[in-house]
């Protein structure tokens, strides 16, 4: 649902300001959550600890898209995807800072791997980084601490679709600060509005809600893998809309795939493990 994300607004980019973007994106996509919001009116189940998640949620997710879209100004969309999927290995690295515990050997080898089919895919040269590797950089970052906040938010919050209202209407926040009075732009391009209302709809209110909503069971680590998962996808519209897929990239898809069940292979291993040194 991401991966296509990054062709899409790369294209976008090049003729509009990728604040107002991020901003008409997470409009929409509030309208698609404002049932939920109408629904805890009418019942007045309002939560300090959901609004305050959801602005903490809100701001390091702003920050996130904003970055993310104005590196498009700059790179192409798969070195761009695999720049973002350096989160997989922040989130583990940043989990004692948010007092969640250290991170497991098996979470570092499955990061590292999964970095290693990320840059496979992508075929990205470091040669000569540039203003667009840095902000995606920042943009990983954001997004690393955003999965850790919602994983903690999602053992606390009273209302989930309520949490994931607020995140998406403070994520506006930033983007309406930096456009300022541009921000009354109407973009009259059918590839905006489409873009913008898939984006909202597809990749914004749904897996936002589904995160929320199951990654108390999973983790901020396994979390991050699995989001790794749009280099793939990524890729594959990069390729569509007219650039070589090459064997790097079958294989490193390969690798990604691999490494969101590595911890399940190393348990399952063990236990086979164990089972044959348990005499009968």
């Amino acid at each position: 649902m991401w991966g296509i994300t990054f062709p899409l607004i790369h294209e976008i980019v090049y003729n509009y300001s990728p604040s107002l973007f991020v901003l008409w994106r997470f409009w929409l996509a509030a309208i698609v959550m404002l049932l939920p919001f109408i629904d805890a009116l009418r019942r007045r189940q309002f939560s300090r600890i959901d609004i305050l998640y959801g602005l903490a949620i809100g701001l390091v997710n702003s920050g996130a898209f904003v970055l993310q879209a104005q590196s498009l100004l700059y790179i192409d969309s798969a070195r761009a995807a695999f720049l973002t999927g350096m989160n997989v290995v922040m989130v583990p690295l940043l989990l004692p800072f948010f007092a969640m515990g250290r991170p497991r050997l098996i979470d570092l080898m499955a990061a590292g791997v999964c970095l290693a089919g990320i840059y496979l895919i992508s075929g990205a040269d470091f040669r000569n980084f540039d203003e667009g590797d840095w902000l995606v950089i920042a943009s990983a970052l954001c997004i690393a601490i955003g999965i850790i906040i919602t994983e903690k938010a999602s053992l606390v919050s009273n209302n989930l679709k309520l949490l994931t209202f607020y995140q998406i209407i403070f994520t506006t926040l930033v983007p309406m600060g930096v456009l300022g009075t541009q921000i009354t732009i109407i973009p009259h391009s059918q590839l905006f509005w489409w873009g913008a209302i898939y984006c909202a709809v597809i990749a914004t209110a749904l897996p936002l809600f589904l995160q929320l909503k199951y990654q108390k069971y999973v983790g901020s680590s396994k979390v991050a893998i699995i989001f790794s998962l749009e280099s793939v996808t990524a890729t594959f519209c990069a390729w569509l809309a007219g650039e070589k897929i090459t064997v790097n990239i079958i294989i490193g898809g390969l690798i990604i795939l691999l490494s969101t069940i590595l911890g399940n292979l190393i348990e399952l291993g063990r236990v086979l493990l164990a089972t044959k040194k348990t005499p009968i």
